[in-house]
């Protein structure tokens, strides 16, 4: 049993696969021939329909003769085939044979109706057949003008019984009639062949005809058109698809007595055709009625129609089914079998892949570089294996396809553009191919365009090396460097930490002084307002001081901006300040006139930062001075001619903002100035310096295009000179976002206060309520979510602090935006972070503001809200 267990479990596998086939190829099949239904229903009514829009056809053209003969009994011969011809020149008038009149002549006026006729241009006319009969109906008019056709004139339709049946049945309706099958006239004798003919009666001019009688005494003769049912089949287009057989029956019977018409199409070999008919799969039949007249159109399937139209999807459904039933029942039978099967297998895999190997070895260590052919359409002619292995792909699969199609779109115009200037020396760029899963593979394209005998461009040729490696690596130093940036400007704000601390000082000793001269002030009956000023310029002072160091140690993408330095420089040295000791002396020197650049703000700062804090220490015993200038320049001093060599092309032909940063320190001798942008190089003792400071500089004035230089000699001090490309003021000025907003008294509109701080909920109480609004506070941000959990309705908006304990500020936003969808919510925070932006935007919050800023800009961030939420 356990021998035979993996063979019944191969056999299960396979015969549900196989039973799941024959399902799916029954229904597909069920489809199919439902489709070819509906397809061969189509081509019946299509046949049908356009059978009777034929007839049709030829009625209108005939009523336009009928009219033609109404008006103007006198018409002439040369008249009506003129009018006739440019009717049935028109591909309505396809299959029609002739059109004839036919006049009304009685008895007693036979021998006076010869006589004119004979006069007016027919020698030999007669009216034929002859014999008595109670009407005459004679044809005298025929078109168009043939030998053929003139052989109708004098014959009396009203000898041959359907045709008097018709024309009478015509005349008494006043409608076009049309005939059972009859032979026509036209042939010549004893080659009459089988047609039908439509009648439309003609009356006097004028004559009222609105009874049978009045139509009777009224009609002068009858216009008649005459045409073979084959020649009217055989104009017809798109009445038949390929195996089908079509045939017109005359009247319902469809007894081969009244055929008229059959197609012939060729019957399947070593068969008849009429058997075939009878076994159609597809039958239809269709009623025409045609002019008081009906027909009956059969359609017949013969198994070319089936061929034409049939998928045979089930069949392939079936095959594949097959296959793949019997390829699962193996794959499961191989995962079952033993193990030794498994390891002979693995053994002869081992064995072909180290043959593999060595055959293939020898011509693939003979490249090393990618090599591609590309022909004039810019597709791939040549891959060597090298460029397939790096791709992912076969050789087979690359060759053919465009070349943009290993690459994005961005990349592929880049390659085109190298391609379209590969003449003469070629051209060499670095490409971003894509390997087949998706992941980046970097080359060094380098491409030569291929001329034919004619001079032509015919293709390229482009020789690819392997950066892939070199391109990881700069992106890692790139990270790096950023880090690198990051780390420093902590240093950096270490090293600063002292003189910030002695200016916070500072400022809480004159807030907590100022407090102590209010409260005496107070308590003796004077006025304390000069106090709360200078408590109130401390604390701004503070707010300030707070925002710069934020400002400065926020670790951020680089982001390049047009913007003036000035601002950039001044707020740096604000910070700087207060931790310069007093010996030390900040001189400032800068122009009037904006100097513009596009710079990240924070890295600049950072270069100002690192510059003054190594010259304040490069000071002896912490005296001297240092000196920060900033100017626009367009001519380079010959000083600098030497180093401007390096510079990059756009800094060195246009003009320059010009950044000075010097002292009259200790200096640095020439060793230490050839050394001094190398990372981790530093002068200082141990732990006063990890020497990041100008590496990371150097790695910023080169981010900005810039160049840096630096002079130096011992004894005398260091100057270090910056340079980056001017430009144009930027268009629009940067709105602050920290000034007052305009805010309109409130019209009691009810606000909800969260906030964990006593002092914030009293600050923020007072300030809206004096501002016009109804305010309700909360300590514990659960309690407040409750409130409005209970009365939805009850508030405007909420004002909401972001740190808080049980559950932060934007977890209460999203809390009560469930609870009260549409209710307007501000959020306060001491410090807003790029995370607290997306948030904010992802729950719709109307508004962040920084703490710091609530006296200044609440009141008017909630009138705001307010506003946008009523427009």
């Amino acid at each position: 049993m356990r021998r035979a267990l993996p063979h019944l479990i191969a056999l299960f596998v396979g015969a549900s696969t196989l039973a799941f086939t024959i399902g799916l190829c029954v229904h597909e099949r069920d489809n199919e021939q439902a489709r070819l239904r509906a397809v061969f229903d189509a081509n019946a009514r299509q046949a049908a329909g356009r059978i009777e829009q034929r007839i049709s056809n030829y009625e209108q053209m005939l009523r336009g003769v009928q009219g033609l003969l109404s008006a103007d009994q006198g018409i002439d011969r040369m008249a009506f085939e003129a009018y006739v011809d440019t009717v049935m020149a028109g591909p309505d008038a396809a299959g029609l044979q002739s059109v004839a009149f036919s006049r009304l002549v009685m008895p007693g006026e036979l021998a006076d109706h010869v006589g004119h006729e004979r006069m007016t241009g027919h020698s030999d006319y007669n009216v034929r057949p002859e014999g008595a009969r109670d009407l005459y109906a004679p044809i005298v008019l025929v078109a168009p003008d043939s030998v053929a056709n003139r052989r109708v004139i004098g014959f009396d339709p009203m000898s041959n019984a359907t045709r008097r049946a018709a024309m009478l049945q015509s005349r008494d309706s006043g409608n076009a009639t049309l005939t059972a099958l009859v032979q026509l006239q036209v042939d010549a004798a004893g080659d009459l062949r089988p047609g039908c003919l439509i009648y439309l009666p003609v009356y006097r001019k004028g004559a009222s005809v609105d009874s049978v009688a009045e139509r009777r005494d009224n009609a002068i003769g009858w216009v008649r058109g005459a045409f073979r049912v084959g020649d009217l089949m055989s104009t017809l287009y798109g009445e038949q698809s390929p195996g089908l057989v079509v045939r017109v029956h005359d009247g319902a019977d469809t007894s081969a007595a009244s055929l008229m018409y059959r197609s012939g199409p060729a019957a399947e070999p070593g068969q008849d055709l009429d058997e075939q008919i009878r076994h159609a799969r597809f039958q239809a039949r269709e009623y025409v009625t045609l002019a008081g007249h009906t027909w009956t159109v059969q359609l017949n399937s013969l198994p070319e129609f089936e061929r034409v139209h049939e998928r045979n999807a089930s069949s392939v459904i079936l095959v594949a089914g097959v296959l793949l039933s019997l390829l699962l029942g193996l794959i499961t039978h191989q995962l079952v079998t033993g193990r030794a099967r498994a390891t002979a297998a693995a053994q002869a895999m081992t064995r072909e892949l180290r043959e593999s190997e060595e055959r293939y070895r020898r011509i693939v260590d003979t490249a090393s570089e990618g090599i591609w052919l590309l022909d004039a359409a810019n597709h791939l002619v040549f891959v060597n294996p090298r460029i397939a292995q790096w791709l992912g792909l076969t050789e087979e699969a690359m060759r053919g396809r465009p070349v943009d199609d290993f690459m994005d779109a961005g990349e592929a115009e880049r390659c085109r553009a190298a391609l379209a200037q590969g003449d003469g020396e070629g051209n060499t760029i670095e490409l971003r191919l894509r390997r087949l899963d998706g992941s980046p593979m970097w080359v060094s394209l380098s491409t030569r365009s291929i001329v034919d005998d004619a001079g032509r461009a015919s293709g390229a040729l482009g020789m690819l090396t392997d950066i892939n490696e070199r391109r990881h690596a700069e992106e890692r130093r790139a990270a790096l460097e950023t880090q690198l940036r990051d780390a420093q400007k902590m240093e950096a704000i270490g090293t600063l930490a002292g003189g910030i601390a002695h200016d916070f000082n500072n400022i809480l000793a004159a807030i907590i002084g100022n407090v102590a001269a209010a409260r005496q002030d107070t308590a003796i009956g004077l006025s304390n307002d000069a106090s709360l000023v200078q408590i109130e310029r401390a604390a701004v002072r503070a707010r300030s001081l707070v925002q710069q160091i934020l400002t400065f140690s926020r670790m951020q993408a680089q982001a390049l901006q047009t913007q003036a330095l000035q601002p950039v420089i001044d707020e740096s040295l604000d910070m700087l300040r207060a931790t310069l000791p007093a010996q030390v002396e900040l001189r400032v020197s800068r122009q009037a006139e904006p100097v513009n650049v596009r710079a990240d703000a924070t890295q600049i700062q950072q270069i100002v930062m690192n510059l003054c804090t190594n010259a304040w220490h490069a000071l002896p015993a912490g005296r001297g001075r240092i000196e920060v200038g900033l100017a626009a320049e367009d001519a380079l001093p010959d000083s600098q001619a030497d180093a401007a060599r390096t510079w990059p092309p756009a800094l060195l032909d246009g003009p320059r903002a010009h950044l000075w940063i010097a002292d009259n320190g200790c200096g640095m001798d020439e060793a230490t100035r050839a050394r001094v942008f190398e990372p981790f190089f530093t002068t200082k003792q141990v732990g006063h310096g990890t020497g990041l400071g100008l590496a990371v500089v150097h790695g910023i004035v080169s981010g900005h295009g810039g160049a840096i230089h630096v002079e130096s000699a011992p004894g005398v001090g260091t100057r270090f000179d910056l340079w980056f490309p001017l430009q144009d003021a930027p268009g629009e000025a940067v709105e602050s976002q920290h000034g007052a907003l305009d805010a309109p008294p409130g019209s009691g509109q009810h606000v909800l206060c969260v906030d964990d701080d006593p002092a914030m909920v009293l600050m923020v109480d007072g300030l809206l309520r004096r501002a016009g609004y109804k305010v309700t506070t909360y300590e514990q941000p659960a309690a407040a979510l409750a409130r409005v959990q209970a009365d939805p309705g009850a508030f405007d908006i909420v004002v909401t602090d972001f740190n808080m304990p049980e559950m932060n500020g934007m977890e209460l936003a999203a809390a009560i935006a469930r609870a009260a969808p549409g209710l307007p919510i501000v959020v306060t925070s001491g410090f807003i972070s790029d995370e607290m932006r997306q948030r904010a935007a992802e729950l719709r919050i109307g508004a962040l503001l920084q703490k710091e800023y609530t006296l200044e800009r609440l009141a008017g961030i909630v009138h705001a809200v307010l506003e946008q939420r009523r427009e």
